[in-house]
């Protein structure tokens, strides 16, 4: 079941190949509304050499927001249903890095990042993981998914693994003061000396222009490129 839903995950990911051999892997997921397509043409800018790209897709359903329906692509229906609904995607979303190891041989030669709900998915993700340290976590606009049960799986990694967070302070969908309180609680739990925050004063739920800049520089960083 965990390989065949692995695998059903990778078919329908947009994958940009590796530019040479394939050594470093980064796992982008993206939030509420978006889509794979909209981030291949940044990531084709940015991609480092030998490095493959995966930006898994979400499912398509009804959402609602604000009390009106959408149907959009989204990790989660609703805002209350991103425990459980999460717990799940992460579960796959831990058995493809599992399996990338086996390609790019360590850990540490893979990132997870993402925005929105996918900056929860990812720095929620990549503090749990628990086999081996990943090369970096980057989360944009989004949160550590504050549930017990999730702070209660926090690696022992989380303490030394790179951690990128970029967030705008004129964010509506994730206040800065819920962040701010989610990144206090984490460094109750050891993660601060080795996590990164950029919080930009006038930027609302967007990645900005220097936010992209410092994801191509944090990558490049931590794949020693």
């Amino acid at each position: 079941m965990a390989a065949s839903s692995t695998k059903k995950m990778i078919e329908n990911a947009q994958i940009i190949p590796s530019k040479g051999v394939h050594r470093y892997t980064i796992i982008w997921i993206y939030g509420l509304g978006g889509n794979a397509d909209g981030y291949t043409e940044v990531f084709i800018k940015m991609q480092p050499p030998n490095t493959r790209i995966i930006l898994p897709r979400a499912t398509k359903r009804w959402v609602t927001i604000l009390g009106r329906q959408y149907y959009l692509e989204s990790w989660w229906e609703r805002d209350d249903a991103c425990v459980e609904e999460g717990t799940v995607i992460m579960d796959k979303l831990r058995e493809l890095i599992d399996d990338e190891i086996k390609l790019v041989k360590n850990a540490s030669n893979i990132i997870i990042g993402g925005f929105s709900q996918g900056g929860c998915l990812s720095l929620t993700t990549g503090l749990t993981y628990s086999k081996q340290q990943l090369g970096g976590i980057i989360c944009c606009g989004g949160i550590f998914i504050k549930e017990e049960k999730l702070l209660e799986k926090i690696s022992e990694y989380s303490k030394t693994i790179p951690i990128l967070t970029i967030h705008g302070k004129k964010d509506d969908i994730f206040k800065w003061n819920d962040v701010e309180a989610g990144l206090e609680l984490l460094k109750q739990k050891g993660v601060g000396d080795n996590m990164e925050v950029l919080a930009e004063d006038d930027v609302e739920h967007i990645i900005s222009p220097q936010g992209f800049d410092l994801i191509s520089k944090f990558i490049k960083k931590q794949f020693k490129i």
